[in-house]
């Protein structure tokens, strides 16, 4: 069975709420809307760094990959050509992603592969809308997903770690909602091996998982947790061991207190909010985080990832958003019960 109604939970703790009490929480969001506002008002052109792009790199790795060069050297070689601080381990990827592009004939025929991937997450996301909202939040998912994943239309998107990682997450949050959480627990797995940043998503699994004491589950994500771990032990083994005297670290350090400006530019990283202005990616992120009130699965990542972006994370890092860009598409089909119920409440008499 799914882990909950999300539609009736929400309902329920708003139910429990006096008159004042919603109408102060309408006067919150909105005051946090018009902070947001104000912030996004101030945010200039995105920052791009100096040299090669990230797909750049990768798309060079990948055609090292496939001419026989060994994952580790093509890795470090590309790093070096790009200027990227080579013992930075943030800088280095774990081997599954990059090679895995490379098994394809093509970077074209790995494009339609993310883009199948794609499709599933986005039927995923509609059928567990359903599930809980009606035929209304299936067809509203169905809508607000495609203008966030239509992000892999863009030209080398199936390059792209994050929007990989962020889309198996979907398929892993839908699934659980669903009532499959060994489906869940084997994408949001894919999705931390895809990105070490999904390991967010992995600890809050946990986490919900022994609150319900679901033992099994508790212990497979721990295993999952700990097979990464050493994996990304054994390969920073790997790393130290290609390093020479032309290797350094990076220009600048990814702690950079960026503030709500980073973690705009970074929830502007989602699908059609990439043409349009930044004020409109914070009205989106406030009503999202209002839906996913209600899918604490998402709920809970997204807030630790806004937390850790308010301080870590150079300004042209704005993709990282991806990660959690269609969950917040997600929270904008959940947003409209809870909204609703909130206004019907500040309108009640008791």
């Amino acid at each position: 069975m799914p882990e909950s109604q999300p539609s009736s939970t929400a309902n329920r703790w708003i139910d429990r709420l006096s008159r004042r009490q919603a109408m102060a929480l309408l006067v919150a969001l909105l005051l946090a809307l018009a902070v947001l506002i104000c912030v996004s008002l101030g945010i200039g052109e995105p920052v791009r760094r100096a040299g090669p792009s990230d797909l750049d790199t990768y798309q060079r790795v990948v055609a090292a990959l496939r001419a026989g060069q060994g994952y580790y050297a093509a890795l470090h070689d590309a790093l070096l050509t790009g200027g990227y601080g080579t013992t930075s381990p943030l800088n280095w990827r774990v081997p599954v992603f990059l090679p895995f592009l490379a098994l394809f004939p093509s970077l074209d025929v790995a494009h339609w592969a993310l883009g199948g991937l794609t499709v599933i997450a986005w039927g995923l996301g509609a059928a567990f809308a359903y599930r809980h909202l009606g035929l209304g939040g299936a067809v509203g998912a169905l809508v607000v997903l495609a203008l966030s994943l239509i992000s892999i239309a863009a030209p080398r998107a199936e390059l792209s770690f994050e929007l990989c990682a962020g889309t198996l997450i979907l398929i892993s949050v839908s699934a659980y909602g669903l009532g499959w959480r060994w489906a869940g627990v084997a994408a949001g797995a894919g999705a931390l091996f895809v990105r070490e940043l999904a390991a967010i998503y992995a600890l809050v699994s946990i986490v919900l998982a022994l609150r319900e004491r679901r033992w099994r589950e508790a212990a497979a994500w721990l295993v999952v947790l700990v097979a990464y771990g050493a994996f990304y032990f054994w390969q920073m083994s790997q790393v130290v061991a290609l390093l020479g005297p032309d290797d350094h670290a990076a220009a600048t350090g990814w702690l950079q207190f960026g503030g709500l400006e980073f973690v705009l530019r970074t929830a502007a990283f989602n699908g059609v909010l990439l043409v349009l202005p930044y004020w409109v990616a914070a009205l989106v992120l406030v009503i999202g985080l209002v839906g996913l009130k209600a899918v604490p699965r998402a709920a809970w990542p997204v807030a630790l990832w806004l937390v850790l972006f308010l301080v870590y994370g150079r300004p042209e890092n704005e993709y990282w958003g991806a990660l959690y860009a269609p969950l917040i598409a997600l929270g904008l089909v959940f947003s409209v019960p809870i909204i609703t119920a909130l206004v019907v409440r500040s309108r009640r008499s008791s």
